[in-house]
């Protein structure tokens, strides 16, 4: 990782420090020394594309609440618009020069001027996600996923916004053509089609994809490429015939495209984190963002592996990563597979159990068999599930952050969720203790700043911590203390799980994006997992990165 990518400067401590705003601290019990296992990105996954005109690639940055510029000769990023005003699905630039961009969970459409002043021109439309404007100034939006339409907003945010089309089948990705209409995909059909937006008659142009997201005339707008997110494939489709060719395979996961004035075109895949170039003479590939991790939240470690193998939840992908040699050694890709979005992960022998905090449909546990990866079951959790443990028994404990409710789902068929214990300050991090004499599970509350040891027999709980901001992660250590992700402080602490004094291991550390609209407290979690080595494993939302510490004798 170049040394211009690090935001945050770590610091890990030898000795406890003492801060007023603080708990109490402990001296602590050992030294660290913190170590890069796969260094980061810039992105957390990569979105919609354009390009500038002026040398750059503008590039949307949804869960990193960012719009960045890439420079295309060099593959430099740069930020123009960072948290929490850049959350972007997609991003376009008006005629005047303008930066336009959506956002999905927010709802908001952005507006940022050459002077740099950044202004919400639309609000109330969930799911917004593709924007383009037609040759005239008009601009147009469409929802996708939490609401199905196609709008058009005036660009100055004056006057209100108007449904041109309801339901139109999840058109995503878009370009107007040199003929006035708006030439796009609809994902439900597999189809693109072009959009006449006075009228909203709906013509198909070509079919026969699995799932298009987006499409771009050529330099010469004489016919469309268009992005296959299943598939991977990049495809001309020539007009007016519909007729289709393969340009390039690429890896599943696609999300966008934006064609350059020599032809060349630029593919962003949110799975992989990168953004390739085409050239659609040969069909030849060169990377110009590289990534080796998309959004790494939860972290487990395998149990009694020497070698440290961590399942990584990536959001876009489930990958397991060596933590002696940060090598990713498996990938199971959204969109390819039936996972769905993974934010937490839990390892027992036999089992990975995933969570997602994404409210809604999207929202599930699903139980995984560990040697084959198989995906055994998913179970729907309307209410966004963070922290998930699978308890001995097959039992699943799940931390409801969005209704400050710890629950016990029984995987028998149908699954019953039952509450061991409610009003918890925003749940996220769980951590098992099963061998007590009591078993226990610790929660962090991230809203009220505890750590709470809740009893698994009847939902008794006791305060194990108080006075931290934003705990997220938590793993439990070999030797009985809690390892903590304290977002809110940048740091990395220990817990004495039985007198509460809290002992600071690491500080400065990127770690901590703002919670965003439409996702539970601790929106990105920070993983924390703990090696039988006593190594620390840390994930960066900030970087997409992931770390190590390292016990010095």
């Amino acid at each position: 990782m170049s040394a211009s990518l690090f935001r945050c400067v770590s610091k890990s401590l030898a000795a406890g420090l003492l801060l007023m705003a603080g708990p109490a601290l402990a001296t602590p019990p050992k030294s660290y020394r913190q170590e890069v296992v796969v260094a980061g990105s810039h992105f957390q996954g990569v979105h919609g594309l354009a390009v500038d005109g002026k040398g750059n690639l503008l590039a949307s940055n949804l869960l990193g609440q960012s719009v960045h510029a890439v420079n295309l000769s060099t593959g430099v990023v740069s930020t123009l618009v960072g948290p929490p005003l850049g959350g972007a699905d997609d991003v376009a630039l008006g005629p005047d020069g303008s930066i336009y961009w959506t956002g999905y969970f927010s709802g908001q459409l952005m507006r940022r001027t050459p002077d740099g002043k950044t202004r919400v021109i639309a609000r109330n439309l969930p799911g917004l996600n593709s924007l383009a404007f037609r040759g005239d100034g008009r601009l147009y939006v469409t929802q996708l996923g939490r609401g199905d339409a196609l709008w058009e907003v005036d660009p100055t945010g004056r006057k209100p916004p108007r449904k041109v089309i309801d339901a139109p089948g999840y058109l995503n990705g878009f370009e107007f053509g040199p003929d006035g209409r708006l030439y796009g995909p609809l994902i439900l059909k597999g189809q693109i089609a072009r959009v006449d937006v006075d009228t909203g008659l709906i013509e198909k142009v070509a079919e026969g994809f699995t799932v298009p997201v987006a499409v771009n005339f050529d330099a010469r707008r004489e016919n469309l490429y268009v992005v296959d997110a299943a598939t991977g494939e990049l495809v001309r489709v020539r007009l007016p015939s519909g007729a289709k060719e393969v340009v390039a395979k690429l890896p599943t996961g696609l999300d966008n495209l934006a064609v350059g004035p020599d032809d060349q075109v630029y593919v962003s895949n949110m799975v992989d984190n990168d953004i390739r170039v085409v050239n659609p003479a040969d069909g030849a590939v060169r990377l110009l963002v590289e990534s080796r991790l998309s959004v790494p939240s939860g972290i487990a470690v395998v149990p009694d592996d020497p070698e440290e193998t961590l399942y990584v939840a990536d959001v876009y992908a489930l990958r397991q990563v060596g933590g002696r040699d940060g090598r990713v050694t498996q990938t199971t890709r959204v969109l390819l597979s039936q996972l769905n979005f993974p934010m937490n992960v839990s390892v027992t022998a036999r089992h990975v159990v995933l969570s997602t905090a994404y409210l809604g449909s999207h929202s599930t546990l699903q139980v995984l068999d560990r040697g084959t990866g198989a995906l055994l079951r998913t179970i729907p959790t309307p209410n966004g599930a963070q922290g998930v443990v699978e308890l001995e028994d097959g039992t699943l404990l799940v931390a409801e952050a969005a209704t400050g409710r710890l629950a016990r789902v029984d995987t028998s068929e149908p699954a019953v969720t039952t509450v061991l214990a409610e009003r918890l300050g925003g749940p996220v991090g769980l951590a098992a203790d099963t061998k007590a004499n009591e078993p226990a599970v610790y929660v962090t509350e991230v809203r009220s700043g505890k750590v709470t040891r809740v009893r698994l027999s009847d939902g008794a709980r006791r305060t194990v911590a108080t006075g931290l901001k934003a705990p997220e992660g938590i793993a439990l250590h070999p030797d009985g203390g809690l390892i903590v992700a304290e977002v809110g402080r940048k740091r990395l602490v220990r817990i004495d799980a039985a007198t509460g004094r809290v002992t600071v291991l690491a500080s400065g550390l990127c770690i901590g994006l703002p919670e965003s609209e439409g996702l539970p407290p601790g929106y990105i979690p920070t993983g924390v997992a703990v090696g039988a080595s006593g190594t620390l494993y840390v994930t960066s939302d900030i970087e997409s990165a992931l770390y190590r510490f390292v016990p010095v004798p």
